[in-house]
């Protein structure tokens, strides 16, 4: 059996107003008392016979009973509208009709919405269901008849227009937050045990000239609203703003209202001013909160730098110790203290300048130069080497330049072997076996490409200039294929022209030398121009130079 509430009716005869008091069913709760008090009192009926109410409920028989000669008033339903101040809302309130009188239809409140001057944001599906819920109650004896209120009409919230603004082009959440964003770390950023490397923190963000950086988005007019009245809210337009363009940032050539970088380097937003920066500058020393520095233009460090990386497309100025740090640099580099440890690594495109050089390696296209000394390092340089400081002292390790190595003193009196080589280079040797290399790998497929485009003209010969579509597909790449390896074929040939041009300089000119203004001593190694000499007897105020197919010595000519 369902459950049923029990509930009432009442209703007007010619004798008077009933009341009928249904019984629930199965567990269904009972008619309260009270509540049927309140429904009466709302029909304003005077005189009302309370026992026969207090009897009719208590025995909830579904008969009628008569508790009042006085008819109901008949009324019609009845709208209300509610307008807020804004005028923004409309609330409807539907009350249903009372003792038979009219029922509310939807042409009744569209018309009542209009005497109220609301036009705009109308909800016909609100409308409808307002409608439609009056006439449940009404039909539905369990629904008591109580007003039905609901928000009728919305009107448009006005949208003002938007200021100007910088639509950034990179990543502006890039910008490091110190071992925050370590933690969370690329797999290929941590170690073999799991531990992170926070020296690969990245912090800077790279940009080459002419990369798009920022475009300006205009501002917007808005949307106007409207209420509910129909009365129009204008929108305030938003304002042009001009923005602060910093050092290394420009308008783009065509495009007046795009960004771009004028120069290589570090691309920087904040306080609302973007900038590039060409040198990226920090002020103490590198540690776990700066990470490792991978920067398009030139590096200032007013510290020291420990077992990081430091690559930079331009030069690296360190005013402190670079301590097993590797370093490699499109231009010069400077290390004020000394570059020491044997994970410390160098390599630069043009000059290397430091105080002293313990236990490293440095290699350079240009010169190195060293005030006080360079001990148990491997130095490399295509033009010259200069220990001639303080101290100027060369002792144990392996030094190379293309023509000159000078220093106060070469080895020591303890005869540590100390070796001092002029002429070709083992970097430059290396270059050339690789120029030889691609050259002949690069004529090989020449030769092949060239054999597969003569076959393809003979046979469009034969037949008569028709390949079919597959073979001329073919000739097109094959032609493509050989464009391409004559142009690196050009370009490694220029390559070897220049170390061999090189290699012929220091074989004809005889200028390769090693000077030492001090001592020279026992155990150490000279060779120039692929001629070596051991040094037997310790000897002062000299100079070596290759002539006759030996090494000679001279008095001191640097």
């Amino acid at each position: 059996m369902v459950d049923i509430d029990g509930y009432i009716t009442i209703n007007t005869e010619e004798d008077g107003t009933y009341l009928t008091v249904f019984p629930p069913k199965g567990k269904g709760k009972k008619v309260d008392h009270d509540s049927v008090i309140k429904e009466i009192k709302k029909l304003n009926l005077k005189e009302v016979d309370m026992d026969a109410i207090e009897r009719a409920v208590k025995e909830s028989t579904g008969q009628p009973v008569l508790i009042v000669k006085e008819k109901i008033a008949i009324k019609d339903g009845q709208i209300f509208v509610n307008i807020t101040p804004d005028e923004m809302f409309a609330q409807v309130t539907i009350v249903p009709p009372q003792g038979g009188g009219k029922d509310i239809t939807e042409e009744d409140v569209y018309n009542t919405l209009k005497n109220h001057n609301v036009v705009f944001g109308i909800k016909k599906d609100v409308i409808s269901k307002l409608v439609k819920k009056g006439l449940e109650a009404k039909n539905d004896p369990t629904i008591l008849l109580e007003p039905i209120e609901d928000i009728i009409a919305e009107g448009q919230n006005v949208q003002n227009g938007e200021d100007a603004k910088l639509e950034m082009l990179f990543d502006t959440t890039a910008q490091k937050e110190e071992e925050k964003e370590a933690t969370e770390a690329a797999p290929e950023e941590q170690l073999a045990d799991d531990k992170i490397d926070y020296r690969n923190v990245k912090s800077i963000q790279n940009v080459k000239k002419g990369t798009p950086l920022a475009k300006k988005v205009p501002p917007t007019n808005g949307v106007n609203g409207m209420t509910v009245t129909g009365k129009v809210i204008k929108a305030k337009p938003g304002n042009d703003v001009k923005f602060i363009i910093g050092k290394g940032v420009e308008p783009a050539s065509d495009n007046p209202e795009l960004y771009v970088a004028a120069n290589d380097g570090q691309v920087i937003f904040k306080n609302n001013k973007l900038e590039v920066l060409s040198i990226y500058e920090i002020n103490g020393d590198v540690d776990m909160s700066i990470g490792n520095i991978d920067f398009v233009g030139s590096v200032i460090i007013h510290g020291s730098v420990g077992e990081f990386k430091i690559k930079a497309g331009e030069d690296v100025l360190i005013d402190g110790v670079a301590d097993g740090t590797e370093i490699i640099a499109g231009g010069k580099v400077i290390v004020k203290g000394g570059i020491v440890g044997k994970k410390a690594r160098v390599i630069a495109q043009d000059d290397v300048t430091t105080k002293y050089i313990r236990n490293a390696y440095v290699e350079t296209e240009k010169s190195i130069i060293v005030n006080e000394a360079a001990m148990h390092s491997t130095l490399i340089a295509g033009q010259k080497i200069i220990v001639m400081g303080a101290k100027g002292l060369i002792v144990g390790g392996t030094i190379a330049a293309a023509f000159e190595v000078s220093a106060k003193e070469i080895g020591s009196k303890l005869a540590t072997y100390t070796e001092i080589s002029i002429g070709e280079t083992p970097k430059m040797r290396e270059e050339m076996q690789k120029a030889t290399a691609e050259l002949k790998n690069i004529e090989e497929q020449l030769d092949k490409t060239k054999k597969g485009i003569i076959f393809l003209k003979d046979l469009s010969t034969k037949m008569g200039g028709n390949l079919p579509p597959d073979k001329r597909d073919l000739m097109a790449k094959l032609t493509r294929t050989q464009f391409k390896l004559m142009t690196e074929q050009k370009k490694w040939e220029e390559i070897k022209n220049k170390l061999e041009a090189k290699a012929k300089e220091m074989q004809t000119t005889k200028r390769g030398k090693v000077n030492c203004l001090g001592m020279v001593y026992t155990g150490v190694k000279i060779i120039i121009n692929k001629v070596q000499r051991t040094i037997s007897d310790e000897l002062k105020y000299s100079t070596f130079v290759e002539k006759n197919g030996e090494v000679q010595v001279i008095p001191y000519s640097g």
